[in-house]
């Protein structure tokens, strides 16, 4: 579900605000100078989320804690002194 609210600049130029909210994935932010970019991007948004197409989440259910610390210590932990 995605909310459009209209905000003020201090300069007096209107500025969209946008939230998408989709049970399963984290909150998403936008802000635009045009309202009809703003409704393009929630569509788009909205899309690849639901098709898993977006990154932010994606990326991490491709890997898993253990990949993490393996690569640590493959990659890290060698560089530090002991």
């Amino acid at each position: 579900m995605a909310s459009i609210k209209e905000l003020l600049d201090k300069d007096g130029k209107t500025r969209y605000l946008v939230q998408i909210r989709i049970k399963g994935s984290p909150l998403q932010y936008g802000s635009f100078k045009r309202k009809t970019d703003a409704e393009r991007w929630i569509q788009q948004t909205e899309a690849a989320i639901r098709e898993g197409r977006h990154f932010k989440t994606t990326a991490a259910k491709k890997h898993t804690l253990g990949q993490l610390i393996e690569r640590y210590m493959a990659d890290v932990l060698p560089t530090k002194k002991m």
